[in-house]
């Protein structure tokens, strides 16, 4: 998701109203009050989430289902207002019980004591089930302080009857996926009218602006490698962010990644371009674009616009290494909410299970627990296997820190900046030294 520098004074509104009272875990949890139909207690659990955010109302439904002591009042607002609302939360003393947010502000919750961890609630063997990445992105300093729930990344989605009729024959496994210049030479062989203003582009972003991270940053990333010795500049440019989440300067910048930046903005400018500067909504549905690079939830969108074209899904191109971002939307406990206990009680169960596999089969969302994933037939099916298997054989959570919204600003600038003709070393630099002074803090 895009944040702006709005989102990011709320998150700081939340850093300076969470230290009263919830650095050291927060409130004890309230005991449940009893009812002749609930002898073990009852509740009514506060629920501050987005519009699309957890829990659904069809976990709810689930939950129900199996506890019926246990009911919601779950307010939703927009996306973009969230963070502000945790805020306020954060400093009130009527706590939700339960929020959604998205997963990469875990650890900016968590490091502010926002969050209750909830390692005493889990299943047991729960960490060996889940996908690493998920592990990664919901910890702070040794303990979980989000479920994950459900995975997501990216893959690349193509208009099959176009690039049938180009002669491109597209890789559907993972095993066979193109590099990033395999991925632009089919793009330029799709892509059709006058250079510079074709009627069809080789790519055309439908949704995100170019130099969204989440979908761009993985060209600098893959030009890295995860298995280099760690002071080499190679395993840096492939986390982007020093392990302690202390710098950006010399992960960021590294050579590695200004030339995987240097061939990121050559398929945006100049006389070979096969790429739009600018997002065209619809661009794949509305035969815009040949290729166009999605999260598993396009699968639905198309499926739903019923194109006049054979359509198909490629893995996620890459330099050197293959990588994908994970993460999604997440739920968890604030440190003061009133019925604590509860609440991690329920967000687990509706996480983990039957309640996760009934939800994963309706959804077709991949979940967070490998045990489930292989339960669901047509997550190991094509298309959705691709996605499967993206996850976890190559899912990588977006660099991991307290202050990752800042980060992701910033970077987010420096790559829109190179989109449009910055000089790529200049601009990732710039990025690295505004970084690294909020970092740590």
């Amino acid at each position: 998701m895009k944040r702006s520098f709005k989102t990011l004074i709320a998150l700081g509104a939340v850093s300076a109203v969470a230290m009263t009272g919830c650095a050291s875990g927060g409130t004890k949890s309230e005991a449940l009050p009893t009812t002749a139909d609930c002898p073990n207690g009852a509740a009514t659990l506060k629920v501050l989430t987005s519009e699309f955010g957890f829990p659904k109302p069809g976990q709810i439904e689930e939950f129900a289902k199996t506890d019926k002591c246990t009911t919601f009042d779950v307010e939703r607002v927009p996306f973009a207002q969230l963070a502000e609302k945790i805020s306020v939360a954060a400093s009130s003393k009527n706590q939700p019980d339960i929020i959604g947010f998205d997963g990469p502000w875990t650890q900016n919750f968590a490091s502010q004591g926002i969050l209750a961890p909830l390692d005493d609630y889990l299943p047991q063997g729960w960490k060996d089930d889940a996908i690493p990445a998920t592990v990664t992105e919901q910890s702070y300093k040794g303990k979980l302080y989000g479920m994950g729930i459900q995975q997501d990344s990216l893959a690349l989605f193509y208009n099959k009857t176009m690039t049938d009729a180009a002669g491109i024959k597209v890789p559907t496994t993972l095993d066979q996926a193109w590099t990033w210049e395999q991925a632009r030479d089919a793009m330029a062989k799709c892509q059709q009218g006058p250079a510079g203003n074709p009627s069809v582009w080789g790519w055309a972003a439908g949704r995100w602006s170019p130099g969204f991270p989440y979908r761009d940053q993985l060209i600098l990333r893959s030009a890295g490698d995860p298995k280099a010795p760690k002071d080499s500049t190679a395993y840096k440019t492939f986390y982007g962010l020093s392990d302690d989440a202390k710098s950006a300067s010399g992960w960021l910048n590294t050579p590695e990644a200004i030339e995987g930046a240097k061939f990121f903005q050559g398929l945006f400018q100049g006389p070979n371009a096969v790429a739009s500067q600018t997002a065209i909504p619809n661009a794949l549905i509305d035969k815009r674009s040949c290729f166009d690079i999605e999260v598993v939830g396009m699968i639905d969108t198309l499926n739903k616009a019923k194109p006049d074209f054979e359509w198909g899904i490629a893995p996620m191109p890459y330099i050197k290494t293959p990588v994908v971002h994970t993460g999604s939307i997440t739920m968890g406990v604030p440190a003061r909410a009133k019925f604590k206990e509860a609440a991690s009680k329920a967000i687990v169960a509706m996480s983990t299970g039957d309640q996760l596999k009934q939800y994963s089969v309706k959804t077709f969302a991949q979940p967070a627990l490998k045990s489930v994933a292989a339960s669901v037939p047509a997550l190991n099916e094509y298309p959705y296997k691709l996605f499967t298997d993206e996850i976890q054989k190559i899912g990588v959570p977006r660099p991991p820190s307290p202050q990752y919204v800042q980060y992701d600003q910033y970077v987010q600038e420096a790559l829109k900046d190179i989109v449009a003709g910055a000089d790529p070393k200049t601009a990732l630099d710039k990025a690295a030294s505004r970084i690294d002074p909020v970092l740590g803090k």
